[in-house]
């Protein structure tokens, strides 16, 4: 397709980009880097959708809780001491302060540093200090405002959206496939956590990590990762709202972390990717003790944070194969996706360069970008509506 002044198109557009994963173009290199298509996605991507905000054996205790900004809107999730999870906007009724930060346990009440209104963890107002002496107040008209929320495949997610249906309805058949893969997803514990501050627009970044083409030819650590798992052999699953991406084990290469001996592992060699809308993905490598997910955490448009964080099972995850893979992630092929996104966000701003044809074949070939198209199908529906 001839390039086009792409500082001058109009954002919304999608010209040529189909149906049909088989013929069809990009979106438009606009949507990459345009302030007004990244402020639509905060309002109709990030407001809209399913949001995770922890491991669910964070909030395990009365009092317990966790705070997130979801793209300028800060919420927390509670536990009661009824034993219901709870989540709200993490504001004060009275003046609009903050109540919470950062993660940890409330013993009695939320108190507000500013004029001290304690809210009950259930978000109803406990005490207004000398409200009794105020005209026509009522305590009950001052509750905390709910947040959609939600306890999912052992996580815990949020929705600012009221409307959102149940997550069980929004992604058919993904909590399936995790228990699936991840049979002990809900006895991990949170272990560490890598972050990757990457200068590209977060579907970039997506994008990179939902398609295998790049592999062969994207740097020492990815020609490595071909050696590891079947590629050719690799099946691509597009579900609504999510993915699933089923390498099979290639050859046992010790050269590329250590690898148990036959019969020694009791986990398996394939490489588990599981995506689930709009940015965050569950995975592990072969034979790793460890389960992996990475949130894209858009900072702008042009700018996001990778979190890479690792659980395990408490006494598990300490074995060489699993430190061995953890390095080789996070010193080597992590660093390498993020030159990669980088490199894409530079050239998607080039006045050459307008839209591309996307590589998918018919079938589900793991090498194809399938699960590009759906993903830029998705991101163009809410967009446009």
């Amino acid at each position: 397709m001839a390039a086009i002044d792409a500082e001058r198109a109009d954002a919304f557009p999608v010209e040529n980009l189909t149906d049909d994963p088989t013929t069809t173009f990009t979106l438009p290199s606009p949507w990459y880097f345009k302030p007004e298509v990244y402020e639509k996605e905060v309002e109709e991507i990030f407001h809209k959708s399913w949001r995770v905000i922890c491991h669910a054996s964070e909030l395990s205790e009365p009092g317990n809780y966790v705070t997130a900004d979801i793209h300028g809107q800060g919420v927390f999730a509670i536990r009661g001491r009824d034993g219901v999870l709870r989540a709200f906007y993490n504001v004060c009724q009275h003046r609009a302060h903050e109540l919470l930060q950062g993660k940890g346990t409330v013993k009695a009440v939320i108190t507000c540093p500013y004029h001290a209104w304690a809210y009950a963890p259930d978000g109803g107002l406990r005490s207004a200090r000398n409200s009794e002496n105020v005209k026509g107040f009522d305590k009950a008209d001052f509750g905390l405002a709910p947040v959609r929320v939600q306890e999912y495949c052992g996580f815990v997610f949020v929705n600012l959206d009221p409307d959102a249906r149940p997550m069980h309805e929004w992604a058919p058949g993904f909590e399936d496939a995790v228990m699936q893969w991840f049979p002990d997803v809900r006895d991990v514990r949170a272990a560490s956590q890598k972050n990757f501050d990457i200068k590209a627009n977060w579907k970039v970044v997506v994008e990179n990590a939902i398609e295998g083409y790049h592999f062969p030819n994207s740097g020492p650590c990815h020609k490595e990762l071909c050696d590891i798992i079947d590629l050719p052999g690799t099946k691509l699953e597009v579900h609504p709202n999510w993915f699933a991406i089923i390498s099979p084990p290639g050859e046992n290469k010790t050269e590329v972390y250590s690898w148990p001996a036959e019969g020694q592992s009791d986990r398996t060699g394939y490489f588990i990717t599981l995506y689930l809308w709009p940015d965050w993905i569950i995975y592990y490598w072969p034979h790793m003790k460890m389960i992996s997910t990475f949130l894209m955490r858009p900072t702008g448009g042009e700018t996001c944070v990778v979190e890479n964080a690792y659980y395990n099972v408490p006494g598990e995850g300490d074995d060489e194969t699993t430190r061995g893979a953890l390095d080789w992630f996070n010193n080597g092929l992590g660093l390498e996706d993020a030159e990669l996104n980088e490199g894409v966000q530079r050239g998607i701003r080039s006045k050459g360069y307008y839209q591309g044809r996307l590589f998918a074949e018919e079938g589900d070939a793991g090498h194809s970008e399938h699960c590009v198209h759906a993903f830029q199908s998705w991101v163009k529906d809410a967009i446009r509506g």
